[in-house]
């Protein structure tokens, strides 16, 4: 009896041991400042697309930037409005307004609305999984360290 509790023990100990591993591994590096704002320069250029029927969700960075998770949270893309929305933090909803074959570009027209007002995309780029976490980690530091 005492050698089976001891078995399982030990199992269990190389379980956690493990899984701890895998979770440190998978935690996004940090940013610093001076990274962050690189990212952000170079995303403020983009001009992809993305079909406005598939949005899932989205996280909000500051009030201009944001991500969008098209069609599930593995498919990151920053978006940048033309201009500051501070209604964006409070957004429940957002209103896609695409006016050509139901894709949302930063150019031609397309809009998105927040509480009712109209607001067009300066840029919108694909982002891998870890940036994505990068970013959204960096901001949330920022604000822990603001309050």
């Amino acid at each position: 009896m005492k050698i089976r509790t001891i078995g399982y023990l030990t199992c269990f100990i190389l379980l956690i041991a493990g899984i701890t591993a895998i979770a440190e591994e998978t935690k996004p590096i940090a940013l610093n400042e001076k990274e962050y704002q690189a990212f952000i320069t170079d995303f403020d250029r983009a001009k992809d697309c993305i079909y406005s029927g598939t949005v899932y969700n989205w996280e909000i960075l500051d009030n201009q930037r944001f991500i969008f998770y098209v069609p599930t949270k593995s498919k990151p893309y920053f978006i940048k409005l033309t201009i500051p929305s501070h209604e964006l933090k409070y957004a429940q909803q957002i209103g896609i307004q695409s006016t050509f074959d139901d894709r949302l570009c930063p150019y031609g027209g397309n809009a998105l609305y927040i509480d009712g007002t109209r607001y067009t995309i300066e840029s919108i780029k694909k982002l891998d999984k870890t940036t994505a976490k990068q970013l959204i980690t960096y901001i949330k530091e920022k604000k822990k360290d603001n309050n």
